[in-house]
């Protein structure tokens, strides 16, 4: 009791603070402006409509911050990246060691096998980058000409609008066979409306904070970064100012694979990852976003240095070694945040593997 830390994995502290698009993680911390709303995403295409017409959407007062970037305090663009090439190794070799052929799966992957749409808020190429994958990055304009595969695995970064045709074109797509993982205000945006009566955003914005959380599918493959942690450094998952919690409507149908009783207790809804299935298809959403992940040391263990991490999970001495040289050229990067990266470089590999598999068979 008492110790608690938080680690800004990442760099922002609400949706409206976010560098729209950055191409690197240079650009993703850059200072926000300290007053900001949220603008309609532009239309770079003739689709305007009736259906696209949107409101512009005002996020409630932005959490001000004077945090120096990249300073001694929280982990900037340079150890972010350090982070995510570490965790990708430990990640490889974590798979390899379970099933060899994951890996050759996962190195088989091309550009055509993945399709990333972009939002305004969460930037999943970043993560994509740094382990490695390649993709096709593109708008939800564009998305709406593109020739969609069902075997392929599309993102959408959590949008402030997105076109009503571009969501549905998606619910075809899972239909067919094709993965769709979306996060926070892709709920709203594209959840609701491309597969009506399965969840849907329950009203209450969250706060900035970290809360606890509970796996409760442990047979899903995917999620096997955030199972395979220890008992006395559980992980934990970070909720951005403004995120959307998830209310079930059919629980027949959704399965809850991620859980917080304080998430539930402070804004009136559990959920952190859902998963359902849809025609040949399915359907993974979380709330809060992928590559801004922190971690809060609420344990003496997560506050340890980031070869601890690596030897809590039997690396290989080539990899605690990579470990124990970046740890010492970023002694920011503590347990905590190494276990951030890991989890979600993990789930980000793992459903790309299983959904190349989901095809094969």
């Amino acid at each position: 009791a008492g110790w608690v830390k938080n680690i800004l994995f990442g760099r922002q502290l609400s949706h409206g603070s976010d560098t729209e698009n950055p191409q690197t993680f240079e650009e993703a911390f850059q200072p926000p402006p300290l007053n900001m709303e949220i603008q309609q995403m532009p239309n770079l295409d003739p689709f305007e409509g009736p259906e696209f017409q949107q409101q512009q959407q005002v996020l409630p007062p932005m959490i001000q911050t004077q945090t120096s970037y990249g300073s001694n305090n929280t982990p900037g663009a340079k150890e972010m990246d350090a982070a995510y090439k570490v965790s990708k190794q430990l990640v490889r070799e974590r798979m390899e060691r379970e099933n060899p052929e994951d890996v050759e799966i996962l190195d088989s992957i091309t550009e055509s096998d993945i399709v990333c749409v972009r939002g305004t808020y969460d930037h999943i190429h970043l993560v994509l980058n740094a382990i490695g994958v390649p993709f096709a990055h593109i708008t939800p304009e564009q998305l709406l000409r593109m020739d969609l595969k069902p075997e392929q695995t599309v993102y959408v970064n959590c949008p402030s609008s997105f076109p009503a045709e571009a969501a549905r074109k998606l619910s075809g797509f899972v239909e067919a066979g094709g993965m769709l993982i979306t996060t926070d205000w892709a709920l709203k945006h594209v959840i609701e409306v491309a597969f009506p009566n399965t969840v849907r955003y329950n009203g209450r914005a969250s706060g900035d904070e970290v809360v606890s959380v509970e796996i409760v599918d442990k047979n899903d493959d995917i999620l096997k970064g955030f199972i395979d942690q220890e008992k006395d450094a559980a992980p934990v998952w970070w909720l951005e100012g403004a995120s959307y919690p998830i209310k079930i409507l059919n629980k027949a149908k959704v399965k809850v694979l991620v859980r917080s009783d304080e998430l539930k207790r402070k804004y009136g809804a559990d959920p952190v990852i859902i998963s359902f299935e849809w025609g040949k298809g399915i359907v993974y959403h979380m709330i809060s976003h992928f590559y801004l992940q922190r971690s809060e040391t609420r344990t003496q263990k997560q506050a340890t240095g980031a070869s601890a991490y690596a030897k809590s999970q039997n690396v290989s001495i080539t990899t605690m070694n990579m470990f124990e040289e970046m740890e010492q050229m970023n002694p920011q990067l503590n347990y905590g945040v190494i276990q951030s990266a890991a989890t979600s470089s993990e789930f980000v590999s793992r459903a790309l593997v299983k959904q190349k598999k989901r095809n094969k068979n």
